[in-house]
């Protein structure tokens, strides 16, 4: 299963790094977001980093960054018995601000049933994940 979603967001890449670095304050900007939680309190997000993460009629889970460009893109990645999903932000600067890019995959043999199960939450999850950033980014700098 692969899913993505692009936006173009009028705000400087900086000022969206730092809003989609913040992890834990996810849930300003998407409902998608029940609650996140980083397992290591005071120590800057970057490779290695992990949290757990509690989406609606979803079950939690702990997520681990295993890549991290500073002020470019990060992806972490999540186990659960048979699925191993993997999800990617990449951020490139353009002529109107910033281009936005969040993926999600998922393998393992119980992927083909999570996908027929779960992907269209997935896919719903990503488009709030992406519009809510666009919406809470361009609001911030505006002001």
């Amino acid at each position: 299963m692969f899913h993505r979603e692009q936006v173009e967001i009028n705000a400087g890449p900086e000022a969206v790094w730092a809003v989609l670095a913040d992890v834990q304050g996810w849930r300003k900007w998407t409902a998608s977001i029940e609650l996140i939680r980083r397992r290591e309190q005071g120590k800057p997000f970057g490779l290695g980093s992990e949290a757990w993460v509690k989406q609606p009629r979803l079950p939690g889970a702990v997520w681990r960054v295993t890549s991290f460009e500073p002020e470019s893109s990060f992806v972490w990645e999540s186990r659960a018995p048979g699925v191993h999903t993997i999800a990617a932000h990449h951020l490139h600067a353009g002529p109107q601000g910033t281009k936005v890019t969040l993926e999600l995959r998922q393998g393992g043999p119980l992927a083909p049933f999570t996908g027929l199960l779960l992907g269209r939450l997935t896919r719903r999850y990503l488009a709030m994940e992406a519009a809510g950033l666009k919406t809470f980014c361009e609001g911030v700098a505006a002001t």
